[in-house]
């Protein structure tokens, strides 16, 4: 099933060594993206929020989406989260525990230089402004290449870290890269989360609330008609 959820990397410029560019959206172009949001009224609420209401309703509320962001890199602190609060608006932040407060090339691209991932601190910050935290596992390893025991082990723990973390339930997954597995679903779904992203490999037109997709913004949605299509195709309209 496709969820009423957009997804964004890096809200930053891409530095000389990255050779893909497509994760990366610029500040000035994310703004004027929830300019849009705004002046459309189109209301953004939890990741969270968006399950508990599909869950209670079997639908997703009208003209209502999520912004979720993976990895949890430093330029969601430094460049999103203010203008996010300018816009009065909240978003679900999928970060990957082993990162945490650290620069690292972990989740990087091959031949990338190590970036820098948010602090403690700044999902403290965050968190008490609204923003929601939730699991994208504790190494960031793609769960279709793991054991089943490290793919267990992998969301388990990263669950209880989000938790411990923010000290509220960590209610949703993000499969690193989009990849999962009957079992890495399987252990989503006994590790007591709500739900779990994926990114295109899951069903659209099924009902599984453990392989949803999510639409990603890429570099190329600067130019607003591509991103106007987009909310377009995701939203569920007033009837």
């Amino acid at each position: 099933m496709k969820a009423p959820v957009l997804l964004y990397h890096k809200i930053d410029l891409p530095t000389p060594d990255v050779k893909v560019r497509g994760a990366y959206t610029a500040p000035r172009f994310f703004e004027k993206q929830l300019a849009y949001l705004v002046r459309n009224k189109i209301r953004v609420v939890t990741v969270g929020e968006l399950i508990e209401h599909f869950n209670q309703t079997g639908s997703y509320p009208e003209r209502t989406l999520a912004i979720s962001f993976d990895d949890g890199w430093k330029d969601n602190y430094r460049n999103a989260f203010p203008l996010l609060k300018k816009y009065g608006m909240t978003a679900t932040i999928y970060v990957v525990a082993d990162c945490l407060g650290r620069t690292t090339n972990q989740v990087v691209a091959p031949g990338e230089a190590a970036r820098e991932h948010m602090t403690v601190d700044d999902v403290h910050e965050m968190a008490a402004c609204g923003i929601e935290f939730g699991s994208h596992t504790m190494s960031h390893s793609l769960l279709n290449n793991t054991s089943p025991d490290e793919t267990e082990k992998e969301i388990v723990e990263s669950k209880s870290f989000v938790e411990e973390l923010t000290q509220t339930q960590c209610k949703t997954i993000a499969y690193p890269a989009g990849f999962f597995t009957e079992h890495a679903k399987n252990s989503a779904r006994n590790a007591g989360y709500l739900a779990a992203f994926s990114t295109i490999y899951g069903d659209d037109d099924g009902d599984d609330l453990f392989e949803l997709n999510r639409t990603e913004i890429l570099r190329r949605d600067k130019y607003m008609f591509r991103f106007s299509r987009k909310i377009r195709s995701v939203i569920v309209p007033t009837l």
